[in-house]
């Protein structure tokens, strides 16, 4: 019986949502189930916390974290970020482990997220930050009125 049960939750959910592309977003911006959409550019930043001369970690993360915080605030009205493992191969071929700190940013401008990544390079001593670029559709969900 929970078999059945938990197949036709599984149907009615599939079914719900092929039949409802974008799950609540408009493909068009326009107005969806869930409120006005619209289409914005989402930045990842992945900074490793390991110094490219010493392959290790030569500054505190949160200290890292406050500096890319005065860093950050001024190019950008706002980000998020999660610290995370990292692991890579470095430069001796060895598999080294470090803090990787997660920056991601809405709808701001390539410039500004240039900005970023130039300053952070060279107060970090990195010799890269990866960045992930994504087009992506939100909206900022309000209170009840």
């Amino acid at each position: 019986m929970k078999t059945f049960k938990f197949l036709a939750v599984a149907l009615w959910t599939a079914v719900f949502i092929l039949g409802n592309p974008g799950f609540g977003f408009a493909a068009d911006n326009s107005i969806s189930v869930l409120g006005e959409c619209s289409a914005q550019k989402k930045f990842t930043m992945y900074l490793g916390a390991n110094d490219k001369d010493t392959l290790i970690q030569e500054i505190p993360t949160e200290k890292i974290r406050e500096e890319m915080h005065e860093i950050c605030m001024k190019y950008v009205d706002g980000y998020t970020v999660t610290a995370a493992d990292g692991y890579y191969r470095d430069k001796d071929n060895n598999i080294s482990h470090e803090t990787s700190l997660i920056y991601v940013f809405m709808d701001a401008d390539i410039h500004a997220i240039q900005k970023i990544m130039d300053e952070a390079l060279v107060k970090f001593n990195q010799s890269s930050i990866l960045l992930e670029e994504n087009n992506t559709q939100s909206i900022f969900y309000p209170t009840a009125s």
